[in-house]
């Protein structure tokens, strides 16, 4: 944790900036190879994780959860009501995703979605708390996907550590 991460006000919730920990581990090779996503698109995946920062900027309440991620291949927006499905259809080739957002209270959520990959149906939870280490708070992300077509399954666990609304603009 940097000098300027240190003096960020306490965490008590998820919402705020957040910044990927790249040091503790978390690589997605093995969620996307679940997928079938092939080499050459992981490979680029990777270098572009490697070079630039992944922010989450979250905002959850009791109603609806809010997520804008930046990283090397996102820049998007989600947003969802707690508790309903919703259908967003993705593009090129019109595929269907369902998405189920939960949520106990202001420190945890987890998003549910069934999705098409490039053969067949993932299942996958992307499940996130506030948690506490000797070293300060942090966001884990707990991703499970299971390809529901081939049977096989992947799990990570990724570290983001709280920045400031500002440091997440720039």
């Amino acid at each position: 944790m940097t000098e300027k991460e240190k003096e960020l006000p306490p965490r008590y919730s998820l919402n705020g900036a957040w910044k990927l920990d790249k040091s503790r581990g978390g690589e997605l090779r093995g969620y996307l190879e679940t997928m079938d996503v092939p080499e050459m698109a992981i490979v680029a995946h990777e270098k572009g994780e490697a070079d630039v920062d992944t922010i989450n900027v979250i905002e959850l309440n009791e109603s609806t959860l809010r997520i804008k991620k930046t990283s090397r291949v996102n820049d998007l927006v989600e947003e969802f009501v707690i508790g309903k499905e919703t259908k967003i259809v993705l593009h090129p080739g019109d595929r269907e995703k369902l998405v189920t957002a939960t949520s106990k209270n202001s420190k945890n959520f987890c998003i549910k979605t069934i999705m098409s990959t490039m053969n067949g149906v993932a299942e996958v939870y992307d499940d996130r708390q506030l948690v506490m280490l000797e070293d300060g708070v942090f966001m884990l992300q707990e991703l499970v996907i299971t390809n529901k077509t081939t049977g096989r399954s992947y799990l990570t666990n990724r570290y983001y550590t709280p920045i400031s609304g500002k440091d997440a603009l720039s």
